[in-house]
């Protein structure tokens, strides 16, 4: 009875702190997703869904959640987050019971108070998408394989139940996220390995094949879905994977919530701790395992394999996030809850050789040195989390409220990017009458479809023909307007008009001037400078503050280009002298599309006061710095330029 109410304080601790300040926070877009998507007809869910990079099952139980009690008092973010929530409670049980079955229940109760207070856990406990729901299903699934190769063989009837329940989480785990596969297959490999090593009759391989048999049989019919997901995604830009990056950041990720949670240059200092933690519980895990199983080598198979199978995947398609590696977070629970159970054992015998011989008296004092620290990490960053406005989600519901509640009858939004509007119509549906355009038009993030100045300056011509003025909603604008075209001609031909700032998004407002026209395309040379057949500057302008300069990509692809300028007064005086990338950092040329024009900005600091101009760009590959081309033009100041409303 003691354990049930010391399980049941555990799972109260966990729901009290996923609750706490639960729609205190606007979603961000990935719920403004679940949202659009939980509220389409079943087909129509089944068809987005295929055509985006996550399958079908939490989308469904969302929207059967959804038509159970919405509409409700309140809003839809605490409806919706209160379902990851409860989620996110079925992992503590699971590992309290894991901890059990491979080594005690000390062991158990560690793991579960962990994944209690863990600020990464709370996080995702309180985002409206499927993580929680992904780690319950495979701990599920690891919790019945362990019941299956318990020392003792079970009766036939127990152990065909078991594998059924493996089976039905299985295959629910692979519907509610496609990177459960190397769960699964961590698993299995486990099978092999206790079989093996403790000679197990036919049966258990006869079993463990039918039960994945009937997993990929029920997951056939979307088989061919997810295949083509990952040819035709096109959510990333090409290059290469920093498997040292990814590493790094999963550490932190895992330890202390980085980045959600903690600044990296903290979780950094953090991380120097938990490095010494894992030193001194690895030895410890080595304790004698309950049942026959082999705990070491199920933590193992459960924390590597998931990683190495994700970042090898990621290292061919270069699109990572530190929450694609949450699925091995049990296993780091489980180590540390088997770790430190051992430094309380009760007799050195618990423990194996080499630290076997070590006093229970310091023994048990590193146990209490190495739970403070644990603890205080987790505070730190659930305190963080829940009091600290540098980790808010993006603030899409205050910008909206912002621009709702002071537009003028004769105002639109504009929301660039245009595959954002999912989490724009969750806080401002239609039906509200308020006009909104994309820019591009696409449903999910295509890093192909990079705006140029012809398609900004067509769409905002299309705005002010109608309306007489716009608010800008600037999220990923640098990945889809990188070389920030749309802000541009705003800045240049319409009126800027104060906004405050917002977390993560960018909001601007402007009125139209009267009869404003947006040029087609930008101003350009009598003769355009071309670098070699790749590059061409087809135009370029200059304030007392700001040059800029109209690129084109005369093929694509292009390699890295990179560009040494310098910007010279009429009197032969040193302005201005760089090495960079033609439009920015951040959209290298090898990004760009052919024929359409981006924007470069030169800064001149201090702000020049001559009439007249000599720039001179040279032009080179970055890998291999051969010069493309060089080319040397006049400009003269515009100052009206800098009086536009331009930043």
């Amino acid at each position: 009875m003691t354990r049930r109410f010391l399980l049941l304080g555990l799972i109260v601790l966990a729901f009290g702190l996923r609750l706490h300040h639960l729609d205190v926070q606007s979603l961000w877009y990935d719920e403004g997703v679940t949202a659009q998507v939980a509220q389409l007809g079943v087909g129509e869910l089944a068809r987005w869904t295929a055509d985006d990079i996550q399958p079908p099952l939490y989308y469904l139980l969302m929207n059967g959640w959804l038509r159970l009690f919405h509409p409700w008092p309140g809003n839809i973010a605490y409806l919706m987050r209160w379902l990851s929530a409860a989620f996110g409670l079925l992992l503590i049980p699971l590992l309290w019971a894991m901890g059990k079955r491979l080594w005690h229940e000390r062991a158990g109760w560690l793991a579960a108070l962990l994944a209690a207070i863990s600020p990464l856990m709370v996080y995702y406990g309180q985002e409206a998408r499927m993580y929680t729901l992904l780690l319950a299903l495979t701990s599920l699934a690891a919790l019945a394989v362990l019941h299956v190769m318990a020392e003792q063989a079970p009766r036939p009837r127990t152990a065909v139940r078991w594998w059924g329940a493996y089976a039905l989480a299985a295959l629910a785990a692979l519907y509610t996220h496609y990177f459960a596969v190397f769960a699964l297959a961590a698993l299995m490999l486990y099978v092999g390995h206790v079989w093996w090593r403790t000679g197990r009759q036919p049966a258990l391989l006869l079993r463990a094949f039918g039960a994945n048999a009937l997993v990929g049989l029920g997951f056939l019919p979307w088989l061919p879905t997810m295949l083509q997901r990952y040819q035709v995604d096109t959510s990333y830009w090409s290059g290469t994977l920093k498997i040292g990056e990814a590493l790094l950041d999963m550490a932190m990720n895992f330890s202390v919530g980085a980045t959600e949670v903690m600044l990296e240059q903290e979780a950094r200092v953090w991380l120097l701790g938990f490095g010494l933690i894992v030193l001194a519980l690895l030895p410890m895990v080595w304790q004698h395992p309950r049942r026959g199983q082999r705990p070491l080598i199920f933590l193992l198979l459960g924390f590597a394999l998931p990683v190495i199978g994700i970042l090898g995947l990621a290292y061919r398609t270069p699109k990572f996030n530190a929450r694609y590696l949450m699925i091995a977070w049990p296993a780091w629970a489980l180590f540390v809850g088997a770790g430190l159970s051992a430094y309380w054992g009760e007799t050195v015998t618990a423990v194996r050789q080499p630290l076997g011989w070590m006093p229970q008296k310091v023994r048990r004092s590193l146990f209490v040195v190495i739970a403070v620290f644990l603890v205080s990490s987790q505070a730190v960053g659930l305190q963080h989390w829940f009091g600290d406005a540098n980790f808010a989600k993006t603030g899409w519901r205050e910008a909206i409220s912002e621009m709702y509640f002071n537009r003028q009858p004769d105002e639109a939004a504009l929301l660039v990017s245009g595959h954002a509007y999912p989490i724009f119509d969750t806080y401002l549906p239609p039906d509200l009458a308020v006009p909104r355009y994309r820019l591009p038009e696409i449903d999910i993030l295509d890093v192909r479809q990079v705006v140029g100045w012809e398609e900004a300056a067509a769409r905002l011509n299309q705005m002010a023909a109608q309306y007489g003025g716009v608010w800008l909603f600037l999220w990923q604008d640098d990945v889809i307007d990188p070389s920030h075209v749309t802000q541009t001609l705003l800045d240049r031909y319409a009126q800027a008009q104060p906004t405050p700032s917002f977390a993560y998004i960018g909001l601007r407002h402007y009125r139209f001037r009267p009869h404003t026209s947006f040029p087609a395309h930008p101003p350009s040379f009598d003769t355009p400078a071309d670098f070699g057949q790749q590059l061409r500057l087809v135009g370029a302008e200059a304030a007392p503050s700001e040059i800029w300069l109209y690129w084109q990509a005369l093929q694509a692809p292009l390699p890295d280009l990179k560009m040494a300028v310098s910007v010279r007064s009429a009197n032969g005086k040193l302005l201005l002298s760089q090495d960079l990338r033609p439009a920015g950092y951040i959209f290298p040329t090898s990004h760009w599309q052919a024929g359409e024009t981006y924007i470069g900005r030169l800064l001149l600091a201090p702000p020049t006061t001559a009439e007249h101009l000599s720039l001179e760009i040279r032009v080179y590959e970055a890998a291999t710095q051969k010069v493309v081309g060089v080319q040397r033009r006049f400009l003269t100041v515009n100052d009206n330029l800098s009086r536009c409303g331009c930043e």
